[in-house]
């Protein structure tokens, strides 16, 4: 009877430490899998805040690039204005109008992204959090087309600078003075003349001017792909991620 006893004891124990092992492992794995989906869930979320954050950004950007459109097509206009009417025998008629494009033609046209976003996904290793990969690439494609405009700037205010060298000379630059009394350029209205009538003089600033509309028309080209990239990815991630004109907003 003793013997029996303990054999059967023997039995239990073996049997209690089994399911005690068992509960743990499931007690421990069940954690696992808990804690496994809280982190996506977690990083789900963070995904969609990035996301919501880049529409943002992209409506920012995309009321900027259509103002540079704009204004880049105005400076061309102006700058073919400006060229015809130098070229004019009846040059002397048209003060008013060559002094207006002439000065209106060389303050900068910046670009200024709001690409906050962008940079937070890059420098923190976040861009592996977006899982549509098409998505994901649209995006550095985006920036890296940005930064070559940016970069190219460099190009613009070098000859920007070699414009305004040519221009003090070729015209009154006590004219250019009263035509920025405000914050807006003024048209003269008194038919000022040039302050040199110099053909040679004449001949190498219309030659400056053409480099001048040649990196209005290169960044013309540039933001008009980039306004076509930021709006098609805006539809992208609204379409990929559910998100409302509403739902954009809130943050």
């Amino acid at each position: 009877m003793e013997v029996h006893a303990h054999t059967h004891t023997a039995r239990k124990k073996w049997t209690h430490y089994f399911w005690e092992f068992l509960m743990l492992f499931l007690a421990v794995f069940c954690g696992f899998l808990a804690e496994y989906k809280l982190e996506h869930t977690i990083e789900h979320q963070r995904e969609e805040q990035y996301m919501r954050s880049m529409v943002e950004d992209l409506k920012s950007d995309i009321l900027m690039l259509e103002k540079n459109v704009t204004l880049r097509k105005n400076r061309l206009t102006m700058i073919d204005s400006l060229v015809d009417l130098l070229n004019s025998p009846q040059r002397n008629k048209y003060g008013n109008d060559i002094y207006f494009f002439a000065r209106s033609s060389s303050p900068p046209v910046n670009i200024f992204p709001n690409d906050g976003t962008i940079q937070q996904l890059k420098s923190s290793g976040n861009l592996r959090l977006i899982r549509n990969s098409q998505i994901a690439n649209s995006i550095m494609a985006y920036d890296q087309k940005m930064r070559g405009a940016l970069f190219e700037m460099g190009d613009e205010v070098e000859v920007r600078s070699e414009y305004r060298q040519l221009a003090r000379k070729l015209f009154n630059t006590n004219v250019f003075f009263e035509m920025i009394a405000t914050d807006s350029v003024s048209r003269p209205v008194n038919n000022p003349q040039l302050y040199s009538s110099d053909a040679g003089l004449i001949n190498e600033f219309i030659g400056q001017v053409q480099y001048v509309k040649r990196i209005h028309q290169a960044q013309l080209i540039r933001s008009e792909e980039l306004l076509v990239q930021a709006k098609q990815l805006t539809i992208d991630i609204k379409k990929e991620y559910h998100l409302s004109e509403g739902t954009a907003l809130e943050k």
